[in-house]
C-alpha cells in the first residue's frame, strides 16, 4: 500500500494563502452557473431581446471549461507565481486551452446578442480560431480575447439596452492593475484578487439581463458613480498593494 496522498503537498502557499486563493478559483469556476440560471429565467424576454440566446448556455460552458483549464495549470506551476511560469506571463499548454475556451466565450455571447448580424459571428469565429496560432508565436496572444471582450460587452449593452453591462470593461484593467502587483511583489494573495476581478464580469451581464427583463436597472448614474468609486480606489491603494511583501514558498 502506498503511503496517502496529500494535497498540500502540491501547493507551495501557506495555508491561508491557499485557501484563499483556491476559493477564488471555485468561484470563477461556478460563477457561469449564475448565467445558465438567468438566461433559464428570463428565457421569455431573452428570445425578443437578443438574436440567439442558446448560446449563451454554451458560452457558459466554455467559461467553466477555461476556467477548469487555469486551475489544471495552477496545478502544474504549484500555485506560487512567478514571471516565467505558465499561469504568469509563461507559456502552457492548460494556459493556452484556458485563454481559447475565454476567447471562444466572448465570441458566443457577442453572437447570442448580435447574431443576425453576419459580421458578428464572423469576427468571433475568425478571432476564436487567430487564437491558437497567435499564442504558439507569442505574438499580440491579448489581441483576440481584447477584441471580442469588447465586442462582447457592446453587444450586450446594444440588445439589453443596460449600462451596467459595460463595467464588464473596468475589469479588463482591474485584472491587470492586480496582476500586475502579484508579480512585481511576489504576494500570492493578489493571485485571489487577480481571479476575482477577472471572472466577475459574467456577474454584470447577468445583472443586465436582470435588469433588462424586469425593468430594474441601475442607469447610468449608478454606473458611472461605480466606475469611479473603483478606479479612485485602486489609485489610492496602488502605492500600499505593490509595497506589499513577497509570500514566503511554502516547502515541505
Amino acid at each position: 500500500m502506498s503511503a496517502r496522498y496529500n494535497p498540500a503537498k502540491d501547493i507551495d502557499l501557506p495555508l491561508p494563502t491557499a485557501i484563499w486563493v483556491l476559493s477564488a478559483h471555485l468561484f470563477a469556476l461556478l460563477v457561469p452557473l449564475l448565467l445558465i440560471t438567468a438566461v433559464t429565467h428570463h428565457w421569455t424576454e431573452l428570445t425578443t431581446l437578443a438574436d440567439y440566446p442558446v448560446l449563451f448556455y454554451v458560452a457558459a460552458g466554455f467559461m467553466m471549461a477555461g476556467s477548469a483549464f487555469e486551475i489544471a495549470q495552477n496545478a502544474i506551476d504549484r500555485w506560487y507565481l512567478t514571471p516565467e511560469v505558465g499561469s504568469a506571463n509563461g507559456t502552457g499548454f492548460c494556459d493556452m486551452l484556458f485563454y481559447a475556451c475565454i476567447v471562444a466565450s466572448q465570441g458566443l455571447v457577442a453572437v447570442a446578442c448580435m447574431g443576425d448580424r453576419i459580421w458578428v459571428p464572423l469576427l468571433a469565429i475568425a478571432m476564436t480560431a487567430l487564437f491558437p496560432f497567435l499564442y504558439l508565436r507569442q505574438f499580440a496572444q491579448s489581441l483576440p480575447l481584447a477584441v471580442l471582450g469588447l465586442l462582447a460587452a457592446a453587444a450586450a449593452w446594444l440588445q439589453l439596452d443596460q449600462p451596467v453591462v459595460l463595467l464588464q470593461l473596468l475589469l479588463a484593467p482591474l485584472t491587470l492593475y492586480f496582476f500586475g502587483g502579484l508579480l512585481q511583489t511576489g504576494n500570492q494573495a493578489l493571485h485571489g484578487f487577480t481571479t476575482l476581478a477577472a471572472s466577475s464580469g459574467v456577474l454584470f451581464l447577468v445583472w443586465g439581463i436582470h435588469a433588462a427583463a424586469t425593468g430594474a436597472s441601475p442607469g447610468w448614474g449608478g454606473v458611472i458613480a461605480a466606475a469611479i468609486v473603483v478606479v479612485i480606489a485602486a489609485l489610492a491603494l496602488r502605492s500600499w498593494l505593490y509595497g506589499l511583501p513577497p509570500t514566503p514558498r511554502r516547502t515541505v
